[in-house]
């Protein structure tokens, strides 16, 4: 299946998961002492997460060190209610921040230190998944 049918799909599936859990006559029970919320609108409740089409890295950096991709690194970019965050999860890095460009950096330091740090270690040292993540970072950036 096309990667963007599967996120239209994904994005259909987690509507419809939302519009399943808000009642449909939720509103006042009409006693004077006791108050329920407000009547709760599907929509608005819906644009609480805002998602960006994924980007593509090309390049990272440090304060001291460039690198760049062999090929680019999918990153995908939503917003959960105050934060952003950049994240892919093949390469299991999540990035955070206040804005999208801070959950960006925030992602391409945890991609610079998870190179860095797979690189280190020898794969007798590693068991499970640790195995994957070293093999797809060893090639994952070369140091301009």
């Amino acid at each position: 299946m096309n990667h963007s049918l599967m996120e239209m799909e994904d994005t259909y599936n987690l509507i419809k998961e939302r519009l399943s859990s808000i009642p449909e006559n939720y509103k006042s029970s009409g006693i004077s002492e006791v108050e329920t919320g407000q009547v709760i609108d599907p929509q608005q409740v819906l644009t609480q997460t805002w998602k960006y089409p994924p980007a593509l890295l090309w390049r990272l950096h440090t304060d001291t060190k460039k690198y760049y991709t062999p090929k680019p690194i999918s990153v995908r970019i939503y917003r959960d209610e105050d934060f952003f965050f950049a994240e892919n999860e093949n390469l299991a890095v999540c990035g955070t921040g206040i804005t999208p460009e801070e959950a960006l950096s925030d992602f391409c330091l945890h991609i610079i230190h998870f190179f860095d740090y797979y690189k280190k270690l020898d794969k007798n040292e590693l068991t499970g998944d640790a195995l994957r993540l070293k093999e797809l970072y060893k090639d994952l950036l070369i140091e301009e």
